[in-house]
């Protein structure tokens, strides 16, 4: 994709909206719950497994992790005394 001057490229942006908003509402069932409730809610609404995968697991790895920190979502590794 060709990019004009002027223009940021916003990496790890996610086109799909309804998708990031089933992997939103399975974060606060992965701390409400379960993590286990949190895969089952992404699984049955058709999340592709290597999504669940990784937004459940590898926390580093979501996309826009390190700006979206907010509240429960804070991984323990990036806390600081």
């Amino acid at each position: 994709m060709e990019q004009l001057p002027g223009q940021v490229r916003m990496l790890n942006q996610r086109k799909d909206h309804l998708t990031a908003q089933k992997v939103e509402v399975a974060l606060v069932f992965q701390q409400m719950l379960s993590t286990a409730e949190a895969q089952a809610y992404l699984v049955r609404s058709g999340v592709p497994e290597s999504v669940v995968e990784r937004v459940l697991f590898h926390p580093a790895l979501r996309r826009n992790y390190a700006t979206s920190q907010r509240g429960a979502f804070v991984h323990q590794s990036s806390m600081t005394n």
